[in-house]
């Protein structure tokens, strides 16, 4: 997210916290369901990965054992995921969503708040990238044997959100980690705008390219069952369904929601 994804200019009572209307109590249950669900998302992707149909199961950096090597990217894109999912919504689950009436104690506070934020994106990064050289190194395996790179819409993609991610960051760090003088939110609110609105869509992005990641995986996992006849009631099928397809099902669902209930979170609603 940027810098102040969480950042909502909301009223404040007199305390200087912000005022809680309807909206914002909705706003405050979203964001902690949504943090519940990124450990839920970690585990399911765990147990995913650890599937016999996934490569023999497990993880691995070794030569000649690509497709376990290649499990290294679901399981660290997860991670980063739902680190920033936290990072994210930090601004909001702190109370430090607005300076607007805030105490000397409290815009300090809020500035460490924002000190973490930023240093989990930086951390989301390394891991993202960590995660794509694990398919460089599976795919580029001369003992396992070569698989095309950057071939599928998943690929291409999460190129354009990995490039939108790194601006987003390069902005938010020298622009609002006061590395740039005169760089204030008073002195570029517009910056600010793009920012929190380019964090906010940035989060939806990825949400999209990660469930787009688990279903072209589905299909090398074959995620289907044999039928002789009209599947007029699939449901009653659904136990025929791969254990490997049920958990990442699982895990495609739960992403969703957190980039829902996320989205809600960060929305800008006036106080009612």
């Amino acid at each position: 997210m940027s810098s102040e994804d969480g950042e909502h200019d909301v009223e404040t009572g007199e305390s200087g916290s912000p005022s809680s209307g309807f909206l914002q109590k909705l706003q405050s249950v979203s964001a902690t369901i949504s943090l519940i669900l990124s450990p839920v998302a970690i585990l399911l992707v765990s147990l995913w990965v650890s599937n016999e149909s996934m490569g023999g199961g497990g993880v691995s950096w070794s030569e000649g054992d690509a497709k376990r090597v290649f499990n290294w990217h679901p399981v660290l894109m997860i991670v980063a995921y739902s680190i920033m999912n936290f990072a994210a919504l930090i601004f909001r689950v702190s109370g430090t969503s607005s300076t607007r009436g805030m105490s000397d104690a409290g815009i300090k506070r809020r500035g460490t708040i924002k000190a973490i934020h930023g240093y989990v994106w930086v951390a989301c990064f390394i891991i993202g990238m960590v995660a794509m050289f694990a398919v460089f190194k599976s795919h580029n395996d001369a003992v396992s044997g070569y698989i095309a790179n950057l071939y599928s819409l998943h690929s291409w993609v999460g190129v354009l959100v990995i490039s939108l991610y790194i601006l987003q960051l390069t902005v938010g760090i020298f622009a609002f980690g006061g590395l740039v003088g005169g760089t204030s939110r008073l002195a570029v609110p517009s910056l600010m705008e793009i920012h929190k609105y380019t964090g906010a869509l940035l989060h939806l992005l990825i949400t999209a390219t990660i469930m787009l990641g688990i279903q072209e995986k589905e299909g090398f996992v074959q995620c289907w069952y044999e039928v002789t006849e009209a599947d007029l009631i699939p449901i009653q099928n659904y136990g025929k369904i791969p254990s490997a397809c049920k958990i990442s099902h699982g895990l495609g669902l739960i992403v969703l929601l957190m980039g829902v209930f996320t989205s809600f979170a960060l929305a800008r609603f006036p106080v009612l």
